[in-house]
């Protein structure tokens, strides 16, 4: 099950957010016609596209599933994480129903513009790689395996920044040392 959890939150976060969206237009819409005209135009300035509205890519299986685009949907997968981790504690401390749906809005678009920016992947494989994980344990596996390099790599890279940050530091003290002692 943790296993899933990777691979199934970028879903989860899509769908969970249209079925608020969906909720709190129901309540604007039973709540007056004036109310509903504000709901459109409102509308009209939020962002409206989701992850769920997108058709998934065609033919995307592990076996069709190259070592780049996995990496890529694994970029794309922690970019999606980032702006869930941005957006989540504020809808859902939201009481106010319209705008709650606005950041969802703004959520579920902040998914799809994470996705884009990613090289060598599209929201609609996106989604495909997503659904196809979800069905077949082997390419979970490998996107899991991937998220596995891919972290290891972020942590040596943070090490290394860490390091350089340390050296560059004591430089820095060791100049200072000298200037005073000159002086």
């Amino acid at each position: 099950m943790i296993k899933r959890i990777a691979i199934a939150t970028t879903a989860a976060l899509a769908l969970t957010t249209a079925g608020f969206a969906q909720e709190a237009a129901d309540g604007t819409t039973e709540q007056g016609a004036a109310q509903g005209e504000t709901q459109q135009n409102a509308e009209k300035q939020t962002p409206t596209r989701t992850l769920e509205a997108i058709e998934p890519a065609e033919g995307i299986t592990n076996d069709t599933l190259t070592d780049e685009k996995l990496r890529s949907f694994v970029q794309a997968l922690v970019a999606v994480n980032v702006v869930a981790e941005h957006f989540m504690p504020r809808i859902e401390a939201e009481a106010d129903g319209e705008k709650r749906a606005e950041l969802m809005a703004y959520a579920n678009d902040s998914i799809v513009n994470a996705i884009d920016v990613i090289a060598d992947i599209t929201p609609a494989e996106f989604k495909a790689i997503d659904i196809a994980a979800q069905q077949d344990q082997e390419l979970n596996q490998r996107i899991l395996d991937e998220i596995k390099v891919a972290a290891a790599e972020g942590k040596a890279a943070q090490q290394a920044a860490e390091e350089e940050a340390e050296a560059a530091e004591g430089a820095e003290d060791g100049a200072e040392t000298e200037d005073t002692q000159t002086e």
